[in-house]
């Protein structure tokens, strides 16, 4: 909601984020929704909620579309760190917001568009199967792979462009020994910001992909093999990594920004003036969003 009250003038890192945490919820509402219908009420309670296999197809498509779209932010995320980095005078030109625009609404369409165009293309299974009873192509290991292949090659990607960003940090410190001082600190910051970045991904991501890649039929994680107790469990498990990544992503990306922090006070604000009424203007000249917009 912080986004309506954000300044028109914000940086485009400060752009990505507030997508990104918008996309996370997005995320955390279709595996909450999924959990509660498959996990819980089918699964332990056997209490159908949609008779109607199409629809429970729909989730479970709508679920393998969203999980992939932070992605595609947070790699957004590295590379504008990236060429801040390595070439700091050219990242306003290079990082417009016109080009983040066009990544962004690829994060959002080409995942889903991915996974229904392989849910529909194939005759004879999902959504061109009869009453789409045939769902057997997301248990097989070319489909497994190829999908958890995004995340694994994402992780790559992002622990290639962190380090690179890591080792020029250190060689900045090197070749200019008078600003070491400022470099530790700045090398400091980077490597809190990759170990933050590399292990939220690793955690609440990679396991995901993982535990998909290895639940084909006839794999180590195949619920008949395990027994449906134990691959129920491993599902809820994983489900609420990736929705407790969602949840800290916003905390991990957004709330250390400046244009963020002027939103939300925005956005308190704003609540506050619905509520009391307006306030004063010696009142506005005392308040934290006052001294954030005319501090910088």
């Amino acid at each position: 909601m912080s986004f309506i009250w954000a300044r028109p003038s914000m940086k485009s890192s400060a752009y990505i984020t507030f997508f990104l945490a918008a996309a996370d919820g997005f995320n955390s509402v279709i595996l909450g929704f999924r959990l509660l219908v498959f996990s819980l009420f089918q699964s332990f309670l056997e209490i159908k909620i949609f008779e109607n296999y199409c629809i429970n197809q729909l989730i479970e498509v709508t679920r393998l579309g969203v999980i992939p779209i932070p992605i595609g932010h947070l790699l957004l995320i590295g590379i504008t760190h990236w060429v801040g980095i390595l070439k700091p005078l050219d990242q306003k030109r290079i990082v417009t917001k016109g080009r983040v625009k066009a990544f962004l609404l690829g994060c959002w369409l080409l995942p889903m568009a991915f996974v229904l165009i392989c849910s529909s293309v194939i005759f004879g299974t999902s959504f061109r199967s009869h009453g789409c009873r045939n769902n057997s192509f997301m248990k097989e290991i070319p489909w497994r792979f190829a999908y958890s292949s995004f995340y694994l090659c994402s992780f790559m990607a992002i622990l290639f462009i962190y380090a690179q960003i890591f080792m020029t940090a250190n060689k900045l410190g090197k070749r200019n020994p008078n600003t070491v001082v400022l470099e530790n600190e700045f090398n400091y910051k980077a490597l809190m910001t990759t170990g933050i970045i590399i292990g939220s991904f690793g955690v609440g991501l990679v396991p995901l992909a993982l535990v998909f890649m290895l639940s084909y039929d006839g794999g180590p994680l195949y619920e008949k093999l395990i027994g449906k107790v134990a691959a129920v469990l491993i599902e809820i498990i994983v489900n609420f990594l990736v929705i407790l990544k969602s949840f800290l992503n916003p905390w991990i990306y957004s709330l250390g920004q400046m244009d963020v922090k002027i939103a939300l006070k925005s956005l308190k604000m704003a609540i506050r003036t619905w509520i009391f009424g307006p306030i004063r203007l010696d009142e506005i000249e005392r308040t934290s969003l006052y001294a954030l917009e005319h501090g910088r």
